[in-house]
């Protein structure tokens, strides 16, 4: 875990000013577009905004959202610690010993609470906004509208090539990058802001959630950055939340692609719930393994203390 030597709020605001919103939201996206531009021939940024009419730009949205998201999410937040706070990211992480039982619990704790929240995916996006709230509810809507769009044109017609890339992009560079902004420095910082880890928490998850801007999956993508982030909290070790983030990413990536070659039946782009009765299960069973990790991480933190 890395702590700045600098007051809380100070650290704060530096990190959500310097990494988010110059180093990721402006940095990293402007360098992506100037990307997919350079690949795409045509009006890059036009065909962004209608993707569904522009099918052949998969590949140069692909390496633009790749590489911008690296750039924003690892190499600046790894210049920002190196430049500030004289630390790498070595410091986040710890081998853990039981990786591949701890691997195998926390993909199952991803499926579980993927259907457990379900009910909540279906509520959230079809929420109905007042007439006063017109104008978010319709820009909230076209947000939602626009990066399914996205989605869809990218993980389309996928060929084992497209696969890797898409895995790459989806799920491996966000699962690193993100969790080492929002868990490993947000969190952390904002945990000494509240004095108190559990708001720290999901404040950071909220923060986590909100920065998508995809309103119509707010509430499902807070309940599982508060997963992550309870994982970190536990665990110490920022390995355990990105692999979990890498294994829910991951999972909706091979999915979709059976989905399309027609492997299996089951939709994950769809916001509908599962049977009540699953849900139940699911329910039971994902706080059944958030209680055994929380008692795993924490006998294991006791055992290394004992040990000195």
């Amino acid at each position: 875990m890395i702590v700045s030597q600098r007051p809380p709020f100070t650290s704060l605001i530096t990190i959500l000013l310097a990494v988010v919103v110059v180093g990721w939201l402006f940095v990293g996206q402007t360098i992506g577009i100037v990307v997919g531009s350079f690949i795409y021939d045509g009006d890059f940024l036009a065909a962004m905004t209608d993707p569904e009419n522009h099918p052949e730009i998969k590949h140069a949205l692909l390496f633009s959202q790749g590489i911008g998201s690296a750039i924003g999410l690892i190499f600046v937040p790894y210049l920002y610690l190196k430049t500030f706070e004289r630390q790498d990211f070595s410091n986040f992480f710890k081998t853990e010993r039981q990786l591949p039982m701890v691997m195998v619990i926390i993909f199952i704790i991803i499926i579980s609470l993927s259907l457990a929240i379900s009910p909540i995916m279906e509520w959230n996006s079809n929420i109905e906004f007042p007439e006063w709230m017109s104008g978010f509810g319709n820009w909230a809507k076209h947000t939602e509208d626009l990066a399914a769009e996205l989605i869809k044109t990218i993980t389309s017609n996928l060929t084992i090539a497209d696969l890797i890339l898409t895995f790459i992009v989806v799920a491996v560079i966000p699962a690193l990058g993100e969790e080492i902004v929002f868990r490993g420095m947000i969190q952390t910082e904002m945990t000494r802001v509240v004095k108190n880890p559990h708001v720290g928490i999901w404040l950071s998850a909220i923060l986590f959630s909100a920065i998508h801007l995809q309103f119509m999956g707010f509430v499902p993508r807070v309940l599982l950055g508060a997963l992550f982030g309870y994982l970190y909290y536990w665990s110490g070790n920022l390995w355990i939340p990105i692999l979990a983030h890498f294994f829910n990413n991951g999972f909706q990536v091979i999915a979709l692609y059976l989905f399309q070659k027609g492997i299996i039946t089951i939709n994950l782009e769809s916001a509908e719930s599962a049977p009540l009765p699953m849900v139940a299960i699911a329910l039971i069973l994902t706080f059944a393994i958030l209680y055994y990790l929380r008692n795993y991480f924490k006998s294991r933190s006791t055992a290394s203390s004992d040990s000195f």
